[in-house]
């Protein structure tokens, strides 16, 4: 994986499903040396669960999660913004925004929902990742074994009601993607 440092946008579904496993700690630890971000619109659908939303506020105390502002001063960002919303309705206002600031800014979107998010990024050479992605991640880097992360998966359906690629109940079903962006 590269050196260079990147920001990574935060959907609010890798958010709960990192929450649902108590591991949202990991993510600075497993991203490291990327910024863990997360927009305001995320953060206000975080924030319709007070239990999530007291573990991300720990997290951007202290300093191992960027909360930011959505660029409402940017026109191209917010005109994509509505565009992506009149183009399907039934994307969230957190992915909109991840995905219309990642466009302009050239971040990495961490989401899994890939039926909408994979398709749009893939079309406008965004980078994302999904919590099998990420992961993977931790697993080549040592942080988790392949127990854990079964354990993890299982738990994220269970809690979230994840949805995973076909066939993904266990890492060992999982053919990591390249994250050479990384």
């Amino acid at each position: 994986m590269s050196g260079t440092k990147k920001i990574i946008l935060f959907d609010c579904d890798v958010i709960s499903h990192f929450i649902s496993n108590n591991c949202l700690d990991d993510l600075p630890l497993i991203l490291a040396p990327h910024q863990c971000t997360i927009l305001d619109y995320v953060y206000n659908e975080v924030a319709f669960h007070p239990f999530r939303i007291a573990f991300v506020n720990k997290l951007i105390k202290d300093e191992k999660l960027l909360h930011m502002n959505f660029p409402n001063n940017n026109m191209d960002i917010k005109r994509e913004f509505a565009r992506i919303k009149q183009s399907n309705h039934l994307i969230g206002d957190g992915e909109r925004a991840c995905m219309a600031v990642a466009k302009f800014h050239k971040d990495i979107i961490a989401s899994s929902n890939f039926r909408d998010v994979a398709p749009y990024c893939e079309r406008h050479k965004i980078y994302y990742l999904g919590t099998i992605d990420i992961l993977s991640i931790a697993v080549e880097k040592g942080i988790y074994n392949e127990s854990k992360c079964d354990n993890f998966i299982q738990n994220a359906v269970k809690f979230n009601k994840a949805k995973f690629p076909n066939g993904v109940t266990q890492m060992r079903y999982y053919i990591p993607r390249d994250l050479s962006f990384l």
